[in-house]
């Protein structure tokens, strides 16, 4: 059963409880699934590999309850909160 989640605060709390600070502080452009039950990101190439090494080994050896993995084709996002009406470009 998938989960939706309420705060995209969720989703950084999980990437720098399991993440590097390397790592996580290279995440960029986070954006939630419409139906709340994931988000995309852009990881460097660099830390890629490193990035799907941690989360394959946690998913191996705990009993975690979400799931990382690559895109390969994007879901529905909402919108850029940070777009809407403020003016940013």
């Amino acid at each position: 059963m998938v989960k939706s989640f309420y705060s995209i605060s969720l989703i950084w709390n999980i990437l720098r409880r399991y993440l590097p600070e390397k790592i996580s502080g290279n995440i960029r452009g986070m954006r939630v699934f419409t139906d709340n039950t994931g988000a995309c990101f852009d990881v460097s190439v660099p830390d890629m590999e490193r990035f799907e090494d941690i989360f394959k080994h946690e998913a191996e050896q705990k009993q975690v309850d979400f799931k990382v993995s690559r895109c390969l084709e994007l879901p529905e996002l909402k919108e850029d909160e940070r777009m809407g009406g403020g003016g940013y470009g």
